[in-house]
């Protein structure tokens, strides 16, 4: 009866018609496995076989076939949406093998404060990130009056031992921003398309740790490792798509309110694609004569008996001038043995005497810095561990 007055009385609507095309469009829209989309299709026949019959009651049976298949639907639809965001949250599941979260403890220093020297990169990181994070209405003014945007990627490169993976860690704590390393030698697989499953698996997981008004960093360290640098000849599609998978995740990062920062001690030796997805691209060198003196008196002054040293100048000034072309890690090792020799020789104060001895038996850890650097080189900077 409804179907028939409609079609009477509004004729150019074409109820049944579209009543029935309706449904037909919500059956293709679906997808509804073959096999399981009875219970649609007998609406629509209902539909065209209470019409063809006029029966008096059509328009409660047209309503009653209506409020089913509209619930169906939903219940489809609900269904899906479940099994989608559980299938995501599935995935970065998986992840969280592949990715690493960083808990400084709890006797560390935190934050820029507590690493000697890296004036330079703790100046460029906390006007590029820190501030930016902290202060997130100026940002939003920095970027409408100078579309001054946090970088998408931070490339830091140079010698191995100058503490890359230690400012990313202080950074987090100066910031107050969870950091998850990216266990790079766990993603690898002998198997075809796994590595590039692995990828996205460890990103699914750290994107689902960021939060709207809470980002997170990740850590890519020794980049080169995870794409080195493509050799002419070389061959496997599948390396195109593991290159192709990590330089998508990257791009899409930001979007998810992701920081991501790769650390790398051979910059030449990084696939040219990779290094151009970071915007950011600084060279972290062998620390300088003021930066060797502030990362002296902050090993210095963590010991009790070094805190008398750490404070006469002269002294200091020259173990940092024979610490030249010294990394950081080889200043934090011959620190640690200058201290042990104060030990074993009484317990007495640790002396310039004894960071001498020491520096004259440890001439070969010094490094060659033009061996890392690049024709294009950025700022230099240098710095401290904990």
């Amino acid at each position: 009866v409804l179907c028939d007055a409609m079609n009477t009385y509004f004729p150019k609507l074409n109820y049944t018609e579209v009543e029935v095309g309706t449904y037909n469009k919500e059956l293709d829209a679906l997808k509804v496995p073959e096999g399981e989309d009875h219970w649609l299709k007998d609406i629509i026949n209902g539909i065209l076989s209470e019409v063809d019959q006029g029966e008096e009651d059509n328009d409660i049976q047209i309503l009653l076939m209506r409020a089913a298949a509209d619930n169906a639907a939903s219940e489809i639809i609900e269904s899906n949406a479940s099994q989608e965001a559980g299938e995501v949250t599935k995935n970065a599941a998986k992840g969280k093998e592949f990715v690493k979260e960083f808990i400084p403890t709890e006797s560390a220093k935190k934050g820029f404060e507590a690493l000697g020297g890296m004036f330079e990169l703790k100046k460029i990181l906390q006007e590029r990130i820190v501030n930016m994070l902290q202060n997130p209405q100026q940002a939003k003014l920095d970027e409408l009056e100078y579309g001054k945007k946090m970088p998408k990627g931070i490339l830091l490169y140079g010698p191995p031992g100058c503490g890359k993976t230690t400012i990313v860690e202080h950074l987090s704590t100066e910031a107050n921003v969870p950091l998850y390393k990216l266990e790079v030698g766990s993603l690898g697989s002998p198997y075809i398309h796994e590595m590039s499953s692995n990828i996205d698996l460890a990103f699914d997981y750290a994107e689902s740790q960021a939060k709207p008004d809470k980002p997170i960093i990740v850590l890519i360290d020794d980049a080169d490792a995870l794409f080195g640098e493509r050799r002419s000849g070389e061959s496997g599609d599948h390396h195109l798509e593991e290159l192709g998978t990590f330089l998508n995740r990257i791009q899409k990062a930001a979007e998810n309110n992701v920081i991501v920062i790769a650390a790398t001690n051979r910059y030449d030796m990084m696939d040219e694609a990779v290094r151009s997805r970071f915007q950011e691209q600084i060279y972290v060198g062998l620390p300088d004569l003021e930066a060797r003196k502030s990362v002296l008196k902050l090993f210095l002054n963590q010991r009790t008996k070094g805190q008398a040293l750490a404070q006469r100048e002269e002294d200091i000034t020259a173990i940092a001038t024979l610490l030249d072309k010294f990394p950081i890690r080889a200043i934090k090792m011959i620190s640690d043995r200058a201290a042990l020799l104060a030990l074993e020789d009484g317990r007495r104060e640790i002396s310039a005497a004894d960071y001498e001895k020491i520096i004259s038996e440890c001439q070969n850890m010094k490094v060659k810095e033009d061996n890392y650097r690049t024709n294009i080189e950025r700022r230099s900077t240098g710095f401290a561990t904990k």
